[in-house]
């Protein structure tokens, strides 16, 4: 398509901003290896072209595959590697929005098993989705940038999902985001990366530590003390592998008292040194 009078949409004061727009195109280089950024923001991800690996927490991967979207929560630290030249349709939303008028996602909670894991599940384009993301990108590409289509064209994607997949596929696809207690949540994402007691998590709740642990297992399913120690051991991997600080900085960011304890932490759960890991990643990525 070709968008007429091109410069009168771009100088509109309603022209989509990097801060406000609502849909996204990213394009990864093959062989490129890519940090999240964005950590405040749930984005719903179609992947249009390529080939792409994500490793989030400690060793964990999946691929998704062409034709196929997935949920990417806010706060959930990942890496993507492109193993082929790659473009992301990105969607960014609140965990408020609703399917429809009268269907809101947080009513898909009442659609969750006990036996729901929190693995990626990724929910495959039909022939409806298909010809809207079709649509959407080349307009996108031509240069139609206004907010109000933007937010236009997430209300026709949510009303399509509501009327194209069952209440149980949605319930999977958005489980991450679904839940009563979304502020606590919410609270203990945004600060998982800097506090890794319990005891120190519960003063900054204004809690008592009972009253923390158990809001804990009842938002997480799991020990506020299991999961604190899985995310210092995913971030701690993930510095000394992917960033460019010193071993003695990232002792330092992590409270061991010296370089001689994170050798201790990283031999214990990873069964390496530093030294060893950051070679390690380094000899995988580009």
């Amino acid at each position: 398509m070709t968008l007429l009078y091109k410069n009168e949409h771009i100088s509109c004061t309603n022209y989509a901003e990097e801060f406000n727009k609502v849909f996204t195109l990213m394009e990864i280089p093959e062989g490129h290896t890519v940090e999240r950024r964005f950590l405040n923001t749930t984005f719903l991800v179609i992947l249009l072209q390529g080939d792409i690996e994500i490793r989030y927490e400690i060793d964990k991967y999946f691929t998704p595959q062409l034709g196929y979207m997935f949920l990417l929560p806010k706060n959930k630290q990942i890496t993507t590697f492109a193993r082929k030249a790659t473009t992301l349709l990105l969607c960014s939303f609140t965990n408020d929005l609703k399917l429809c008028s009268r269907f809101s996602i947080q009513q898909l909670s009442h659609f969750i098993s006990e036996s729901t894991c929190q693995n990626p599940y990724c929910l495959k384009l039909d022939i409806r989705l298909q010809s809207f993301f079709s649509l959407l990108v080349d307009c996108l590409k031509e240069g139609l940038g206004c907010i109000h289509y933007h937010q236009i064209k997430r209300d026709e994607l949510f009303l399509y999902l509501r009327a194209g997949y069952t209440k149980e596929e949605l319930a999977l696809f958005f489980y991450p985001v679904l839940g009563q207690n979304l502020e606590f949540k919410d609270f203990v994402l945004m600060n998982s990366r800097k506090i890794f007691d319990v005891k120190h998590f519960a003063l900054q709740a204004n809690m008592s530590q009972s009253t923390f642990n158990r809001h804990f297992k009842e938002t997480f399913n799991e020990t506020a003390k299991n999961w604190l120690l899985l995310r210092k051991q995913e971030f701690v991997k993930r510095d000394i592998a992917l960033s460019n600080l010193s071993f003695s900085e990232i002792a330092e960011k992590y409270k061991f008292s010296s370089t001689s304890y994170l050798d201790t932490f990283c031999k214990k759960y990873f069964g390496k040194t530093p030294k060893e890991i950051r070679k390690e990643a380094i000899g995988k990525t580009v």
